[in-house]
């Protein structure tokens, strides 16, 4: 296996914010050209680097070595990273418009691209990553994380906006909404519910249903239940399974079934 990943659940009252704290071994077998295609799951990651070994990421036409602390935003289709050597981090995983509760910066910034985390946030938010890199095991960076964003969170008050409901609704239902079904929910216009998931978060109510179903499709196949689409189709709300094999090579470029064939060369973090 070239990917290791354990994950950390927050504590209260980030977990409203954040789904999950992580941990991570990347091209474990220390192969010299390496490369991954990393699946979206609607979720804006924030990498730390605990070694002077980085992954290379594309930007643009060009591939260069991510940064140390390097932020990724929502993607719609799989991208590539690159491996040299072995490569550990620690992760943040946000709920898209957590991000902008937490910091006031919207996840839109990094549509389809990453960024340098320390150039968005500053000294602040470099001095954490310091010590956090210096932190001898998981609990203490767990609690050096949970304390970082706590003061962010104090700093900023956010309050429970309708986006955050509408957000959660799509993610606890799997995408198994329709937009006039979510706005009823949320009592707010079509325009003000578009408008603010694409400020926030970069895409529409739609576009992020999608991402969140092609997660819950993916969340099934690593299952290792007996693949049956037919259902599955029923229970994603597709028309039937024609429409999810075509719905799900358009994000993932080939058909479930070649998916679980070629899992090893996928990073799926459902």
């Amino acid at each position: 296996m070239s990917v290791e990943i354990t994950e950390y659940k927050p504590l209260p009252p980030l977990d409203s914010f954040v789904e999950f704290y992580w941990t991570g071994g990347f091209n474990t077998g220390r192969i010299p050209r390496f490369s991954q295609l990393v699946m979206p799951n609607g979720y804006v990651e924030l990498i730390i680097h605990l070694t002077d070994q980085h992954c290379d990421l594309q930007s643009g036409s060009h591939w260069g070595q991510s940064p140390d602390y390097t932020v990724i935003g929502l993607h719609t289709r799989p991208y590539e990273v690159r491996f040299r050597s072995h490569v550990r981090t620690f992760g943040i995983r946000f709920k898209p418009e957590g991000i902008y509760n937490l910091f006031g910066v919207p996840a839109s910034l990094f549509s389809e691209r990453f960024e340098d985390m320390e150039t968005v946030l500053g000294r602040h938010f470099r001095d954490y990553c310091s010590r956090l890199r210096e932190a001898e095991d998981i609990h203490q960076k767990q609690n050096l994380t949970h304390q970082y964003l706590l003061n962010q969170l104090q700093n900023h008050h956010p309050e429970k906006t309708y986006l955050n409901c509408a957000a959660d609704l799509i993610r606890n239902a799997h995408a198994a909404l329709k937009v006039e079904d979510l706005r009823g929910k949320v009592f707010i216009s079509r325009r003000q519910l578009e408008r603010e998931f694409r400020e926030k978060i970069g895409l529409t109510p739609k576009q992020y249903m999608r991402i969140v179903r092609l997660n819950a499709i993916n969340r099934y196949l690593l299952s290792g239940s007996n693949l049956n689409l037919g259902s599955l189709s029923l229970e994603a709300g597709f028309a039937d399974q024609a429409h999810l094999c075509r719905e799900f090579k358009t994000f993932a470029g080939l058909p479930p079934a070649k998916f679980i064939e070629s899992l090893e060369q996928f990073i799926v973090n459902v």
